[in-house]
């Protein structure tokens, strides 16, 4: 096990076209990774990838190359997550040095449970070389060790109070501070609101992005 590397949990919450989607495209891109795994139950990621694949199969052979951009279809009956998130997750760890980023936790994971694959690749992870980042719409049902083990937190507009009072404990802020974030669409114009902590910095800042 490789102990010289840093962590790196990466979470970026919030109601669906607040603006999370946008933020984790722009990391990604800004990584600039040559070997990545996409757990994508919508079908979001595809441009960002060479493969789009149905089959983890698919994706155990992919990962045997140098370099890979890998997007992984669960299909649309969410009862058979738990199972294919599970060895999908078991993949990325025995690959390494990737960037596993995965799309609605709160799918896969709940405060309470958490496959121990992903337990093992936000644990122990760093030592084989993962980054991970991972979205969700609803923070209040996700799993909470993952929150509290993130370097970095990104929280956009949460309507519902138990995900602004989840955000706030878990970024040590406010619960007003969350609860004022916004999107305001005016006209062709959006523009997104955020607050965003670093943990290796202690940071907590906020920011603004205009679309359209």
């Amino acid at each position: 096990m490789d102990n010289s590397n840093k962590p790196e949990l990466r979470a970026y919450v919030g109601a669906t076209g607040s603006g999370k989607g946008v933020s984790v495209r722009e990391w990604l891109a800004s990584a600039k990774a040559s070997r990545m795994l996409v757990w994508d139950p919508l079908g979001e990621y595809s441009d960002l990838v060479k493969t789009r694949t149905e089959k983890l199969e698919d994706v155990a052979r992919g990962v045997k190359a140098k370099t890979f951009a890998i997007a992984f279809y669960p299909g649309p009956d969410v009862d058979t997550y738990a199972k294919k998130f599970a060895l999908f997750c078991r993949i990325a760890f025995a690959a390494g040095n990737l960037v596993l980023m995965v799309e609605e936790l709160a799918d896969v994971t709940s405060p309470s449970f958490a496959p121990m694959p992903w337990k093992q690749c936000t644990k122990k992870g760093r030592h084989v070389g993962l980054r991970i980042v991972a979205a969700t719409q609803r923070p209040a049902d996700i799993d909470k060790h993952f929150l509290g083990g993130c370097t970095y937190i990104r929280c956009f507009t949460l309507r519902f109070p138990e995900d602004r009072k989840a955000m706030a404990g878990a970024m040590s802020v406010p619960v007003a501070d969350i609860a004022e974030l916004l999107t305001i669409e005016e006209g062709k114009t959006v523009t997104l609101n955020w607050i965003e902590r670093d943990f290796r910095t202690g940071k907590t800042t906020k920011g603004s992005k205009r679309m359209g």
